[in-house]
């Protein structure tokens, strides 16, 4: 169920859902990180599954940002429900790595409240270009020893896991 603007998901304090998004990309050291790493042009297409409306997030001056409105040219897109929303909230002391095992564990999770729905939009080369798979490889032995777990060894693995988010949300 979508909600409407008057009837917000909450986040893990009981603020709006993209508040507490706003609020955890602002204070985490891992999100700083990951927006460093991005380039000009990089951005994610943020919604959530209780709460009306477009989001985009993007990088301004190395600093992590969450807006209003519709990306111009996402890289992909995420849906975000409650339970996701509030476990990736409460990481604010997490590395990079940690969060990036947090994300993708919450990407392959079988409860839908837990689940984060991608869809890709930009191929391999276009990721590369604005520093998706620098962050990656910033999540360090961490995060690959966890895609590894998970079948994911080198990159031609990596390129067909990616090719595999190319599906609708």
């Amino acid at each position: 169920m979508v909600a409407d603007e008057h009837t917000p998901s909450e986040g893990p304090s009981g603020e709006p859902a993209d508040a507490a998004l706003a609020r955890f990309f602002s204070s985490s050291p891992a999100a700083a990180t990951v927006a460093g790493s991005l380039r000009e042009g990089a951005e994610v297409a943020v919604s959530f599954t209780e709460l009306a409306g477009d989001w985009r997030f993007y990088s301004d001056a190395g600093k992590p940002m969450l807006q209003r409105g519709m990306a111009k040219d996402p890289d992909f897109a995420l849906r975000l429900p409650p339970g996701a929303l509030k476990s990736i909230c409460a990481l604010t002391t997490a590395d990079i790595g940690e969060l990036g095992i947090a994300f993708f564990e919450r990407v392959i999770s079988h409860e839908p409240d837990f689940r984060i729905h991608v869809q890709l939009h930009s191929g391999l080369i276009k990721l590369t270009q604005r520093g998706w798979l620098t962050v990656l490889a910033r999540g360090g032995p961490k995060l690959a020893a966890w895609l590894a777990r998970r079948g994911l060894r080198g990159s031609s693995a990596v390129v067909a896991a990616i090719a595999r988010l190319k599906s609708p949300l």
